[in-house]
């Protein structure tokens, strides 16, 4: 199975008119179990902002095709060490 991990401009991109066609395309894959969508708790958080009609999304695909990963320790250090390498700025620590 392919698991793809998503931002959540995937999620806003189903309803923006420049990336509609592929957001959408990829969120119908998901609810037909053609892939499964892998979510962090970060970004869950982050959805919580959304307007309600993006947070519907995440709901829509059946529970056996979505994937959230917890944020650890482990990730924590690598992202931090990606910063302190100049990777990624520390406004981007969530992308890290």
């Amino acid at each position: 199975m392919i698991t793809v991990y998503v931002d959540t401009s995937v999620f806003g991109g189903c309803f923006d008119d420049e990336f509609e066609e592929w957001s959408n395309k990829l969120m119908g894959e998901f609810n037909l179990g053609l892939k499964v969508v892998v979510i962090s708790d970060p970004r869950l958080k982050e959805l919580e902002g959304a307007p309600q009609y993006v947070r519907n999304l995440t709901r829509e695909i059946p529970e056996g095709y979505k994937e959230c990963v917890i944020l650890n320790d482990d990730a924590k250090m690598l992202a931090r060490q990606y910063i302190e390498d100049s990777a990624v700025s520390e406004r981007c620590l969530v992308d890290a």
